[in-house]
């Protein structure tokens, strides 16, 4: 049988056993904090596995092992550095609290800190979708292209694996998402390993090894790339909301803290592997594109069913972070904008429509991303520069709730503002539009971080000192 109709029958039977896993863990979903939160009763097995699974996606294993063939293994790593580090962050220092305070989203641990207010609700919905939903086709970009491995056309790819997505992640929720999960991430764990062992004994055996990691972390002419690239999310990870909704959605306080830690060691694990599948690849087949040195290096190197295995872990890895992306998309809509905003006075499991709600959100995310997945450009810059206006406004004072004892409900709304305007002008200089290119935006983020720190510190020890109230007061 010839190797694409193989792989074509490996992609199919895989896709169809997430919808059947989708269709099972749906018989648990009874309400909305089944949905979104699957009730606050993960374990540490699926807790680390959905945190790990939701960060390894196309940046980490396509763009990782891209940068990796042009630049070295180091660099090929930076991304996943960043998100496995920012794991290792989130469960050393604010998962435990976040958890303890409950909710569902990140604005419900600002309203417990600062306050409830509604145009921090309408803001951070406004500029939080554009985030997701970017990130989003950023996944199915990176979908379209493995398809083709499997012999299906670039498009037909995207709408299959956006509808399985779909269906799973709307008819099971949260439930649904972290089971499905823990199979891609076991996928992921089998298949990237295994090229990387692979790769490196064609290139020489493992005594070659050393001569792979020697490469300069950060090479010469890339420190504002390397901040771009590992800066955000290890930062940022704590606050999103995917990592969020995980916190919520475990048992206890010390599953967030323990699952974080775990998933950030298996996500930097991993993008070392594709570091070195990256370096190694293009060393064994100089005449390929950096973009295309993983999937030719797993089509050279391996038996047909194997490597039908690793092209699985390929999609699974784009898959993960998907369905993560419209679970945080449909809290976005029916936690911050139709109960916070339009119905507060009612809690949200007992709130009419909420499920349907969700549901129509899915559906609608996923509709939207398969229009418009063809017009994005790079993948690692598609997801970043999209968390710019949000991340930019909303980090500082998440973390100054749990980190700064001292923040005011004044410093947290100046630390909005100012890292606000300054995430969304880097935004707009980043993508195409008549500020695009007036300043190099790699920094972007850097600053507004930065600026918004300074903004809460200063103005929280001015306010607290005339005697406004703390955020984190009772």
């Amino acid at each position: 049988m010839p190797q694409d109709r193989i792989l074509a029958l490996v992609v199919i039977a895989y896709l169809s056993v997430l919808i059947v896993l989708g269709l099972i863990m749906s018989r648990r979903v009874a309400s909305a904090s089944d949905f979104l939160v699957a009730g606050k009763k993960l374990g540490l097995p699926l807790t680390t596995a959905t945190l790990a699974a939701v960060q390894l996606g196309a940046g980490v294993i396509l763009g990782g092992s891209a940068m990796a063939a042009e630049y070295g293994t180091w660099p090929g790593a930076w991304y996943g550095i960043g998100c496995g580090g920012g794991l290792i962050l989130a469960g050393l220092l604010v998962a435990s609290r976040m958890r303890r305070q409950g909710g569902y989203v990140p604005l419900d641990f600002f309203a417990s800190v600062y306050g409830e207010r509604k145009w921090v609700r309408v803001w951070g919905w406004v500029s939080n979708i554009p985030s997701l939903l970017g990130i989003f086709v950023a996944q199915l970009m990176a979908a379209g292209s493995i398809m083709t491995i499997f012999g299906f056309g670039y498009t037909p790819g995207i709408v299959l694996v956006a509808v399985t997505i779909g269906v799973y992640s709307a008819v099971g929720g949260m439930w649904s998402v972290v089971t499905v999960d823990l199979v891609q991430l076991g996928t992921i764990l089998l298949g990237i390993p295994l090229v990387a062992g692979v790769a490196l004994f064609r290139a020489g055996g493992p005594g070659i090894l050393g001569d792979v990691l020697s490469t300069p972390f950060i090479p010469t002419g890339m420190g504002s790339r390397a901040i771009f690239l590992i800066v955000p999310f290890l930062l940022s990870i704590s606050v999103s909301y995917d990592a969020f909704m995980r916190y919520q959605s475990s048992r206890s306080e010390a599953v967030a803290k323990w699952g974080c830690i775990f998933a950030g060691l298996i996500v930097i694990g991993l993008s070392l592997c594709v570091g070195v599948i990256g370096t190694v690849g293009r060393s064994l087949f100089p005449g390929i594109g950096h973009q295309e040195v993983l999937p030719h290096t797993v089509g050279a190197l391996l038996h047909p069913v194997a490597a039908g295995l690793v092209v699985s872990a390929l999609l699974a890895a784009v898959m993960s972070s998907s369905n993560c992306l419209l679970i945080s998309l449909s809290g976005c809509f029916t936690r911050d904008l139709y109960n916070k905003v339009f119905h507060p006075e009612v809690e949200l499991d007992e709130l009419k429509h909420t499920k349907s709600l969700s549901r129509v959100v899915i559906v609608a995310s996923v509709t939207a991303g398969i229009l418009i997945a063809s017009k994005a450009g790079g993948i690692l810059d598609t997801i970043i520069i999209f968390n710019y206006p949000y991340m930019g406004s909303m980090l500082v004072p998440l973390l100054g709730g749990v980190l700064f004892p001292r923040a005011t409900v004044p410093g947290a709304v100046a630390a909005i503002l100012v890292g606000g305007a300054i995430g969304v002008g880097s935004f707009l200089a980043g993508v195409p539009g008549r500020m695009h290119g007036l300043f190099n935006v790699d920094l972007g983020l850097l600053i507004a971080y930065s600026a918004s720190a300074l903004v809460l510190v200063s103005v929280s020890l001015l306010t607290h000192r005339e005697g406004a109230p703390s955020g984190n007061s009772p």
